[in-house]
């Protein structure tokens, strides 16, 4: 959509892709915007119980952290946090990180890269999931 010159993407949740990396990851994302059309990749994570991601770094992309809802540790460096909803981090470049849920349900994490590093299109690479009943509540609810 174009206003004014200005390039914007908008949407509805509802209506976004959702991919796993892999088959049998428990994580899935919600793409929310990629390099396609912005220099930045911001997805919904969606943690089952126990789910974590990776250590990994970036090589020169900022990653910013924004917990929607649950709860979990993550770990920047050295240094692990509790976070649940409403908290944040930000890692910087070159620093290893992980998400870990340790609540009792889903953990849903807002999360931005900036650049995108083509990390949107190792998700885009990913087999394509689907929202259950209680993602779309819990998305739903944050309208």
């Amino acid at each position: 959509m174009t206003i004014s010159g200005l390039h914007m993407a908008a949407g509805h949740i509802e209506t976004c892709p959702v991919y796993k990396i892999k088959s049998t990851d428990s994580n899935k994302f919600v793409l929310l915007t990629d390099r396609e059309l912005t220099p930045f990749v911001s997805v919904v994570e969606i943690f089952d119980e126990g789910g974590r991601t990776p250590p990994n770094e970036h090589a020169e992309a900022y990653e910013y952290f924004y917990v929607l809802k649950g709860e979990g540790y993550a770990t920047v460096g050295e240094t692990s946090i509790p976070i649940r909803q409403g908290s944040f981090f930000i890692v910087p470049p070159g620093r290893t990180h992980a998400v870990v849920n340790t609540g009792e349900g889903k953990l849903y994490v807002l999360t931005t890269m900036v650049p995108d590093e083509k990390f949107s299109d190792l998700i885009k690479s990913g087999p394509r999931a689907e929202l259950d009943e209680e993602d779309l509540a819990v998305l739903g609810a944050l309208r």
